[in-house]
């Protein structure tokens, strides 16, 4: 079973870009992470956040956190933004295109934020100057959801059926990533005893077991 690292990006002193009615980048990827959070709990995979809070992480910890835990994969996830505020659109960043899987998550993730929120689907790109993307061990890249700088993006990224949409189809694509199939949970056996009554005479009670043997009741038994 493999390790998974999510890094929610920004957060604490550092709110990310800022869309037009002031919704922070740092506050809209925390809630994609939460959303997600809930959907891994389905299935058998070791991951870890390197922040599930409101807090400030530096790009230096963020990769020392991943390279520590031995993560499998690396996902980080941010909001874009432009002077241009025309601009929509989803993109993720790799350091390369060596992992044919990453290649295939990116691409698919892609394909899915566009869908939901109807918008360009700017594909996959490559960066060997991001910091997480390049201080990182394992095969990593980095999704850029929206740019928060459109002000109808921004208002889909305050819309909570829109981000658990968000969050569903990153998760479900890191389920493929991952060869990922949901836990099913089995539920225990509840069992309740029924006493049908106390007897004096043992041969009363012998009696009452044989007729409610004879009724269906095969595991009645004296006590």
């Amino acid at each position: 079973m493999g390790k998974l690292i999510i890094d929610l990006g920004h957060g604490g002193q550092d709110p990310g870009s800022i869309g037009p009615s002031k919704v922070c980048e740092a506050d809209v990827v925390l809630s994609i992470g939460e959303e997600i959070e809930k959907n891994l709990n389905g299935y058998d995979l070791e991951y870890k956040f390197t922040r599930i809070s409101d807090k400030f992480i530096s790009l230096t910890q963020r990769a020392s956190i991943a390279n520590i835990f031995g993560a499998s994969y690396f996902v980080s996830i941010h909001i874009n933004s432009t002077t241009d505020k025309s601009v929509r659109g989803v993109e993720v960043w790799q350091y390369d295109a060596d992992s044919k899987r990453l290649n295939n998550f990116s691409k698919c993730v892609c394909d899915d934020i566009s869908k939901v929120l109807n918008i360009r689907n700017r594909g996959v790109k490559y960066n060997k100057n991001f910091a997480v993307l390049k201080n990182t061990k394992m095969p990593a890249c980095l999704i850029e959801v929206d740019f928060i700088s459109n002000i109808d993006a921004e208002r889909d990224l305050k819309d909570s059926a829109k981000i658990k949409e968000i969050a569903k189809v990153i998760t479900d694509n890191l389920a493929h990533l991952y060869d990922l199939q949901k836990v099913k949970k089995v539920e225990e056996d509840i069992l309740y005893k029924v006493c049908i009554g106390a007897f004096r005479d043992k041969n009363n009670a012998i009696n009452q077991v044989k007729e409610a043997k004879s009724k269906g009741f095969r595991d009645a038994y004296i006590i």
